[in-house]
């Protein structure tokens, strides 16, 4: 197995072992990988019935599917076609086969598994040489009277040589060429200036390190009044004491302004909006003279012409509290995983300063303070407005989507909220919560229902296992019949509710809420072969 318990280095993160990387190849879309000499490549079919298809450019920028004992067997068209798209995975490869100089339109490529492959089924490969390679999990959309979805693959790249860094650092490919990139070194902090509309891209590359972030409004500095981020404000327009899971989704100066916008959020919990850490608090812990974000601040912000303060009203990124008994505000470790980051998007001309926060005394960077990285882009690109979540602890982050009723319920409504990682209308504004509800009891109402998780259950053992892990006898289904149902754990826990739809003798379709019965569906199935099997 490639997790192995007895190289985890840093308590409470899954750790690969140690040259070991994980990719997860999107249903429908498609993942960039280096690959250097004598690196093993293991991929994973996980729902299985889904093709594989990579082209491999050598270290000259050819075609040469043989690095990986590859035969070439079509032309690149589904890659092509994947390409085509206007979706970030997409525009990640674009930018690196151009920076690369790799031509893709000319290329061919190679296709592993097919339709019939069974779920988990496994290919080993091995390369000869440095190559670039582009894997893809191509699919036709979703017919409604099939099975045919794009499924996901997952890639694990065992490197030959490994490296010998301290800390494990990911630095996410950018969409866009950015128009500065910096890294914060750690116990540091930096200042910068960004215009009306760019993005600023805060970067977490070893996971569990805090930073705090301020903002002035450039016009007001430059006649040297000092309008930055504020809390009292902020907190009043947002209508809480304290900042829930995640952040507010826009920021205030005194003058009842917005500086900054929050468009992405990998992480989901952080920020206490409080002050940057102060000298006063290490000198209380009896660390006098320890490094502090403010004074790091006060330093880097100096040029700008912003006061010194003893302690700043500061967006605590990446760091973990919560609201404990008695009125009480407590910390941990920080959420944040290797490659994390938020993305701001700047309201005004902003003067910032950002900090990699030296705190090595508490659990906020768990006891071991590295850097920060920071991004800027340019207004004219766009990035969708999106969080992250994650449906186990050790799943990879997937992003919010729109529906595909997106285009016409934004033109209704601005008031979005994230279902199970799509965003859904929370209300249509030129009609009104009373009429809404009043169309629901009296007249007839259309919901979308994207954010529905569906898994097929093909077999002859399907009718016994949606009869061992619903609360309906499913044996009472006839073909083209569906019926409503819970999901519960052994212990009779209760996780989801659905509607099952008995497709044929030997086929089931479950529809629910959580991404999570797929899972669980496959722990059930696994159990009951071994208890067959031991029988």
């Amino acid at each position: 197995m490639l997790n192995n318990s007895a190289n985890i280095k840093e308590p409470g993160l899954n750790v690969l072992p140690p040259g070991v990387e994980r990719y997860i190849v999107n249903g429908g879309g498609l993942t960039g990988i280096q690959i250097l000499p004598d690196d093993e490549i293991e991929i994973i079919n996980n729902e299985g019935n889904q093709i594989c298809e990579i082209s491999v450019f050598d270290k000259e920028g050819k075609a040469e599917p043989a690095i990986l004992n590859l035969k070439e067997n079509k032309d690149a068209s589904e890659i092509k076609k994947i390409l085509s798209k206007k979706e970030e995975s997409s525009l990640i490869a674009l930018r690196q086969l151009k920076k690369r100089n790799l031509n893709i339109s000319k290329s061919k490529s190679s296709v592993v598994f097919n339709k019939d492959t069974s779920w988990g089924e496994k290919l080993k490969i091995k390369s000869k040489d440095k190559c670039y390679c582009i894997f893809a999990a191509p699919g036709d959309e979703m017919l409604i009277h099939e099975q045919n979805p794009p499924t996901d693959l997952t890639i694990f790249v065992k490197r030959a040589k490994i490296t010998k860094d301290k800390e494990h650092r990911l630095i996410p490919d950018p969409m866009y060429d950015p128009l500065n990139e910096r890294t914060i070194d750690k116990a540091t902090a930096i200042s910068f200036q960004v215009k009306e509309g760019d993005y600023i891209q805060i970067i977490s590359p070893t996971g569990r390190q805090c930073s705090d972030f301020v903002a002035f409004d450039t016009a007001k500095l430059n006649k040297r009044v000092e309008k930055g981020l504020d809390w009292q404000t902020t907190r009043t327009f947002m209508g809480s004491t304290f900042p829930g899971p995640g952040l507010f989704s826009k920021f205030y100066d005194t003058d009842h302004e917005p500086l900054i916008e929050v468009i992405r959020d990998t992480v989901g919990k952080h920020d206490t909006f409080n002050l940057a850490c102060t000298s006063k608090y290490y000198e209380d812990a009896g660390y006098f003279g320890h490094p502090n974000c403010s004074d790091n601040l006060n330093s880097s912000m100096e040029k700008f012409g912003v006061q010194k303060k003893k302690g700043w009203h500061a967006i605590n990124l990446f760091f973990n509290t919560s609201a404990g008994g008695l009125n009480s505000l407590l910390s941990d470790e920080s959420f944040a995983r290797p490659g994390d980051y938020v993305t701001f998007r700047a309201l005004k001309d902003l003067t910032c300063g950002t900090s990699a926060c030296p705190s090595d005394i508490d659990a906020c960077n768990s006891w071991n303070p590295t850097d920060i990285f920071v991004r800027t882009y340019d207004k004219k690109k766009e990035f969708t407005k999106s969080f992250a979540f994650r449906m186990k602890t050790d799943s990879e982050t997937k992003l919010t989507r729109n529906t595909g009723f997106y285009e016409r319920t934004s033109k209704l409504t601005r008031n979005f909220v994230d279902a199970r990682g799509f965003w859904l209308p929370n209300d249509y504004t030129k009609h009104g919560v009373i009429n809404e509800y009043t169309a629901c009891r009296e007249k007839s109402v259309v919901i979308d229902l994207s954010s529905l998780r569906k898994f097929e259950i093909l077999g002859p053992d399907s009718e016994e296992l949606m009869n061992y892990t619903l609360t309906r006898n499913i044996k009472k289904l006839s073909v083209g019949q569906v019926v409503y149902s819970s999901m519960c754990y052994e212990n009779g826990f209760m996780f989801d509710d659905g509607t099952l739809l008995k497709l044929s003798d030997h086929g089931f379709r479950w529809v629910c809420g959580d991404e999570y019965a797929g899972e669980w569906l496959k722990q059930q199935a696994k159990k009951r072969i071994i208890l067959s099997l031991e029988l």
